[in-house]
């Protein structure tokens, strides 16, 4: 199974040759085996790539992720043919009723909240009397927006209670490149199964190619607030935090009593959860420990 990420982040050439990726630096080749490979992400405009290495990571459903000049994810590639059965699927996508929809939304919030608050108890920093009366309360579909009033109480105490999510800043710039990365791991798995992202259970943005995405994700958001915890002192998005954001869906984290790594869990929650979309007897009640 493809695990790594590949973060190419200065003046290369990428080439494709015998199975493997071949990064050319000025001072260094690197080959990596194709079938090692999970994402390639461009964080530089002074990369070159050749279309064999394209038409082959497309092959591959390898994910290319390509930056602006500011090092930040603006786009990606993806194929046009992905899997076999992709028609049928789209065909019970479109379909899913809205009362599965809304359980399986519940189920995500409770489970965000949940990360949330192991998090911030990492921290010391939880009320969690409060954050367990949250959980117990997200209703069907969360339409009394648990969800948002968790994300508050959550920043607030693990940022500090001056903190604004979307302000300028360099605690929001890690996270959004955190959850850039984060959604496209998502977005990867969902077409590997062959579905499509536009179509969300809860996120439905006219202009949002990863509706799905975004709503399937929202367990894993507290791992990259936790880098982001981590390096809140310092004043510039460096590439060492970079590359730690980008790793953060390589670490390790128990689900369901399994230790795996976030990429695998990302492959059984999307999973259980398009399972249970289609009719599945059972809505998924996942356990993480992260």
């Amino acid at each position: 199974m493809a695990w790594r990420t590949v973060v190419v982040t200065k003046h290369s050439k990428l080439n494709y040759k015998m199975n493997h990726l071949v990064v050319q630096t000025s001072e260094k080749t690197y080959q990596i085996p194709m079938e090692d490979i999970q994402i390639i992400l461009i964080t530089t405009t002074q990369a070159v790539v050749t279309a064999y290495v394209i038409a082959e990571t497309i092959k591959r459903n390898i994910k290319i992720i390509f930056s602006d000049i500011n090092g930040q994810p603006i786009g990606e590639i993806n194929q046009y043919h992905t899997n076999g059965k992709h028609n049928r699927n789209i065909s019970q996508q479109i379909v899913w009723t809205a009362q599965r929809k809304n359980l399986l939304w519940r189920e995500i919030v409770k489970r965000k909240i949940e990360n949330q608050s192991q998090l911030l108890l990492s921290h010391q920093t939880i009320d969690k009397e409060k954050f367990q009366a949250l959980i117990d309360g997200v209703e069907i579909g969360d339409i009394t927006n648990r969800e948002a009033v968790a994300a508050r109480m959550h920043f607030n105490r693990l940022f500090g209670t001056e903190f604004v999510r979307h302000e300028a800043g360099i605690v929001n710039a890690m996270l959004d490149y955190g959850y850039q990365i984060l959604m496209a791991a998502v977005a990867r798995e969902i077409v590997l199964q062959g579905y499509l992202s536009e179509l969300g259970i809860h996120h439905n943005g006219a202009q949002n190619d990863y509706n799905l995405a975004s709503d399937l994700m929202e367990p894993f958001r507290p791992l990259i607030d936790g880098v982001a915890k981590k390096y809140e002192q310092e004043t510039e998005l460096t590439l060492e935090i970079k590359l730690a954001l980008v790793d953060s869906v390589n670490q390790v984290i128990e689900i369901n009593g399994k230790q795996m790594l976030v990429t695998n869990a990302i492959t059984i929650l999307v999973r259980d959860a398009i399972n249970y979309l289609n009719d599945g007897s059972k809505l998924p009640e996942w356990r993480f420990e992260i």
